[in-house]
């Protein structure tokens, strides 16, 4: 009896999970130019998808072990790319574009995910990268703001659960995600953007929410200013400095750190343009139910707003919750600075399950999504925007922000090494599949 169940419960499982090509690449069968050419593309569509340049070399070094022989050197940085392939093939290439777009990012992990078992020729995987770069959002751009608007509303009731500041939230996030739609067909200014938004936030908040001192009005605008603020691009710079990628690593944090300063001097702007706050007064405050409807609103948020695959909204939920609920556990034996790493480093697990699963999207769309629930340059924003009001010294704001950058960096580098989402090509049972001849493939659920 316990032999007949426990062959159903196999079987169970393998019904559930993702079905897994079998390989078609030769290592001696591709011309080592047509495999550089392959790995070119494939680089850089990762690159552009927010992924940290140490983890897209080594994903691109195991894609290359399945097509070629021949010594094989792979350089990454942020948006730009040098790859050898032996003697003839070797190509170097820049792109001046990063994404979000979550069904984008989607799309190139499960190409990738191909070309690391080897079940994909680099003609079309050529081909498939360059239709996924292409990919335009699922959704229009006045539901792409109101579902910022909705992010916002989310990310407030956790930072911010008054009844009263509902509709200021709303309001102020609408605003931010119509100024970076207008500003998105000039990309000249989007050095100005962050400046302009922040000031703009900061004007309009004073208005709404008169009756709050200043600290009480940055925990209004900080869910707003959620999408401008470089959370992942210093949380990325952190992992990469870990991982030994030192010019990558500074580069992306010097970024982060100027994209935050001026953030912080459109909110200074915005707060002497309009510098006349009232005594702090209690406002009433949701209850501790707040906190799980804003993880539902969150993810709902962000479905819409980083357009996300099809049928993955409950799997979105999910990663949100996971990460929110688990930085929320490490905030009762960690100070709310480091709890991140717990939310951080449980979200990879997660995401590399879950991604197993038939009706599931990659691990990439799973992880981003947390990410962005993260936000961990959301308090460090909050520290130095006090600083300006003279809330905070100097180095209660330089330890603050830096820790809550660095724990959710940890936690995620701890996670990306003991359990390497989206590196198939290691599984053993995926390795036996791959390489039976005779494997039945649907390659077509794979494929763009």
């Amino acid at each position: 009896m316990s032999q007949i169940l426990s062959h159903r419960a196999r079987g169970a499982l393998r019904a559930l999970r993702k079905e897994v090509p079998g390989t078609v690449a030769d290592p001696d069968g591709h011309d080592d130019a047509e495999v550089a050419a392959m790995l070119r593309e494939l680089g850089m569509a990762l690159v552009e998808v927010e992924q940290p340049t140490h983890v897209v070399a080594t994903r691109l070094l195991t894609v290359a072990k399945r097509y070629t022989r021949s010594d094989v050197r792979v350089v990454v940085l942020p948006l730009v790319l040098l790859i050898s392939v032996g003697s003839a093939g070797s190509e170097v290439d820049a792109s001046t574009q990063s994404t979000t777009q979550l069904n984008l990012a989607g799309r190139i992990d499960d190409i990738a995910e191909l070309a690391e078992m080897g079940a994909i020729t680099p003609a079309d995987a050529i081909t498939a990268l360059r239709q996924a770069r292409s990919m335009r959002p699922r959704f229009g751009p006045m539901t792409t703001v109101a579902g910022y608007a909705v992010t916002t509303v989310g990310f407030g009731m956790i930072s911010n659960p008054a009844w009263s500041a509902l509709g200021a939230y709303a309001v102020l996030g609408t605003v931010v995600g119509v100024i970076l739609l207008l500003g998105r067909p000039f990309p000249s200014l989007s050095g100005v953007l962050p400046t302009l938004a922040a000031t703009v936030v900061t004007i309009l908040a004073h208005g709404l929410v008169q009756e709050t001192n200043s600290d009480g009005l940055l925990r209004i605008i900080g869910p707003a200013l959620i999408a401008i603020l470089p959370g992942i691009p210093l949380t990325l710079g952190a992992m990469e400095l870990a991982g030994s990628s030192v010019v990558a690593g500074a580069s992306r944090l010097i970024y982060g750190v100027v994209q935050l300063m001026l953030i912080v001097f459109g909110v200074g702007l915005g707060l002497h343009i309009a510098w006349h706050t009232g005594p702090p007064h209690d406002q009433p405050t949701m209850g501790a139910w707040s906190f799980y409807v804003a993880i539902l609103v969150i993810a709902i948020g962000l479905y819409i707003h980083l357009s996300a695959p099809r049928g993955s909204l409950v799997w979105l939920i999910a990663a949100v919750a996971v990460a929110l609920v688990g930085q929320k556990i490490g905030g009762l034996f960690l100070s709310s600075a480091h709890a991140g790493a717990v939310g951080a480093f449980l979200v990879v697990p997660f995401a590399t399950m879950a991604s197993r699963i038939k009706t599931s999207p990659p691990a990439i769309v799973m992880m981003l999504s947390a990410f962005w629930a993260l936000v961990p340059s959301a308090l460090s924003f909050e520290s130095l925007g006090e600083a300006i009001t003279g809330g905070h010294n100097d180095i209660q704001v330089l330890s603050v922000s830096v820790a809550a950058v660095f724990s959710i960096a940890l936690g995620t580098l701890i996670g990306w090494s003991v359990f390497r989402p989206g590196n198939r090509g290691d599984d053993p049972q995926i390795a036996l599949i791959a390489g039976t001849a005779d494997t039945k493939v649907d390659r077509e659920r794979w494929m763009p």
